[in-house]
Parts: structure tokens; C-alpha cells; sequence
């Protein structure tokens, strides 16, 4: 009796003090959660200021096309200001992160860059001009393998206007290929936006990785 006794007081202790444990630590992760430190302050003003240079950034280059289209049109009436701010103009031409390179063998791939050229406030902006497009292969510790290149005038650049799933876009795909034993970690992406109205360049560069190879008919089915 009395050692059952014993065991029980023990095993009630041991409980009660597990639960105080837990009890403490759960108090100290939630103060630690409800005080806030001057890096979460730092880290929020950064992205505040971050945000706010982008847009400023973007529109300086929104208004510098409207300007290169009005020299362009030197007849075109100016008396409008409302009219004029509230046109869109490119202020930016990119390769968006949906773009991807896929390997066919082990010196070339399939490439398919997207596009998004979008005005001041980052909205996706319909263009006409030609497009200059330069694949490199990136080996570690050697220069970069030019692998392929492409140039699309402004019928071309027009047919390759997309609007799906993956939103509004450009997309232009090409081969690629390079030399060597060497397998590249990735590929480097240089396009050149040339507008066509007011003549003005948009650089736009990205680096790639590779994914592996899709499996081919034959090995998918000879893997069942």
C-alpha cells in the first residue's frame, strides 16, 4: 500500500511539474512573439523604402517614353496634361521568373523565355518595337559559351503575345546548344527591347538554371 502510494505521488509530481514546464515555455514563446525588436522594425522600413524607390524608379522611366514619343511626334497635341499622364508608357521590360530551360541532351537544351513589359506601376503593357535575344551557357570557371540567339521584328514580337494561366506575357522559344564535356550549371539570358515608337532600348538580363531532361515515350513505358 504504502509503495503504491509512493509511485502515484511520484508519477503526480512528475506530471505536474511536465506541465508547469510546458506552461513556462509556451508563456516565453508568446512574449517572445508579442515584443517587437529594432530588426523587425528595420527589416519593415527597408522594404517600405524598397517599394518606394521601385515605383519611383518605374515612374521616372514611364515618363521618360512619353517623352521620347512626343519628340518622336513633334506635330502630336500637348495641350491635354490629364490625357498624357493618364496614357501608359513602357517604363520596363523583363524576363519573368516563369521562364525555363530544360535540357534535351548533354549540349543542348529547349528554352522558353517570357517577357513582361509593363508601364509605371507595374501593369503588364501591350508593345511594338523588335526584340534581340542572347543565350550563353555558364560553365564554372570558364567564360560564358555563347549557345544561341534570336532577333524578332515587330510582327514576330506581336505573335508571340500570350494571355493565359500564367497571365499576360511574351513568350519566345529557341534552341540552344554549346560545346564541351563540361555540363553548364545554368544559362545566361541577354535580351534588348528596342520600342518602336519612340526608338528608346530596354536591357533586360536573367540567369537560368537547367532542368534535366523530360523522359521520353519509349522510357516511360519500358519503366512500368
Amino acid at each position: 500500500m504504502g509503495s503504491g502510494v509512493h509511485g502515484l505521488s511520484t508519477r503526480s509530481a512528475s506530471l505536474a511539474t511536465l506541465m508547469l514546464a510546458s506552461a513556462f515555455a509556451t508563456v516565453g514563446c508568446r512574449g517572445r512573439a508579442l515584443v517587437p525588436n529594432d530588426a523587425d522594425k528595420a527589416r519593415e522600413e527597408l522594404a517600405v523604402r524598397t517599394r518606394e524607390r521601385d515605383a519611383a524608379r518605374a515612374r521616372i522611366a514611364e515618363l521618360e517614353t512619353e517623352l521620347a514619343k512626343r519628340v518622336a511626334t513633334p506635330g502630336a497635341a500637348t495641350s491635354d496634361h490629364e490625357l498624357a499622364e493618364a496614357t501608359p508608357a513602357l517604363a520596363a521590360f523583363s524576363v519573368s521568373t516563369l521562364s525555363s530551360a530544360t535540357l534535351v541532351d548533354a549540349n543542348s537544351a529547349e528554352v522558353a523565355l517570357v517577357f513582361a513589359p509593363t508601364d509605371g506601376r507595374g501593369r503588364f503593357l501591350q508593345v511594338a518595337g523588335s526584340l534581340k535575344v542572347s543565350v550563353a551557357a555558364v560553365v564554372a570557371g570558364e567564360a560564358p559559351q555563347p549557345a544561341g540567339s534570336v532577333t524578332l521584328g515587330p510582327k514576330a514580337l506581336r505573335d508571340a503575345y500570350r494571355s493565359g494561366f500564367m497571365g499576360t506575357h511574351y513568350t519566345v522559344e529557341l534552341p540552344v546548344s554549346w560545346k564541351g564535356t563540361t555540363p553548364p550549371t545554368g544559362l545566361s539570358v541577354s535580351a534588348e527591347f528596342t520600342d518602336g515608337a519612340t526608338g528608346r532600348a530596354f536591357p533586360a538580363i536573367a540567369t537560368m538554371r537547367l532542368l534535366p531532361a523530360r523522359p521520353r515515350a519509349t522510357d516511360a513505358q519500358g519503366a512500368r
